[in-house]
C-alpha cells in the first residue's frame, strides 16, 4: 500500500469500526497480521503530523497515545471472541481514543481529525460496495 493509503487506514481503523463483511474481515484480517502496533502508531503519528499540522509539543504526545491505542487495539484483536464481539471491543477502543485526542488538538485540528475519518469511512464503503458487485 501507499504510505498515504496506509496511513488514512490506520487512522480510521484506530479511530471508529470498519465495515462489517467480507471484505472488511479480509482487510482487518490482512492489515492486522501484516502490521505491529509500533508501526501503525508510526505511520497514524506521521499522517496526523502532516494532516493536522501539530506542533513540537503536540506530537510526542499524538505519538504515545497512538501507540497506547494501537496496543489497546492489538488485544481486542486478538481475543478469542466472535467478530461482531471483536468489532464491537475495537470500536469501544476507538472511542475512548477520539475522547483522549479531543483534548489534545486545537478545535481546529479535531475538525480535520473528524473529516479526514469521514472520508476514509466513505471510501471503505464504497470499497465495500464494489467488491460485493465483483461477486
Amino acid at each position: 500500500m501507499k504510505m498515504k493509503t496506509l496511513a488514512l487506514t490506520v487512522l480510521i481503523f484506530c479511530l471508529s469500526a470498519l465495515i462489517a463483511g467480507a471484505y472488511g474481515q479480509e482487510k482487518l484480517e490482512s492489515f492486522m497480521n501484516e502490521t505491529t502496533p509500533e508501526e501503525r502508531a508510526e505511520l497514524q503519528t506521521e499522517y496526523m503530523k502532516k494532516s493536522l499540522m501539530l506542533s513540537s509539543d503536540q506530537e510526542p504526545k499524538i505519538h504515545d497515545l497512538n501507540l497506547k491505542y494501537a496496543r489497546k487495539m492489538q488485544d481486542a484483536y486478538n481475543t478469542n471472541d466472535r467478530k461482531l464481539q471483536k468489532l464491537k471491543k475495537m470500536k469501544a477502543v476507538g472511542s475512548q481514543k477520539d475522547q483522549e485526542i479531543k483534548s489534545m488538538l486545537n478545535p481546529e485540528q479535531y475538525a480535520t481529525y473528524e473529516k479526514n475519518k469521514e472520508e476514509m469511512k466513505e471510501k471503505m464503503r464504497e470499497r465495500a460496495k464494489e467488491k460485493r458487485r465483483e461477486k
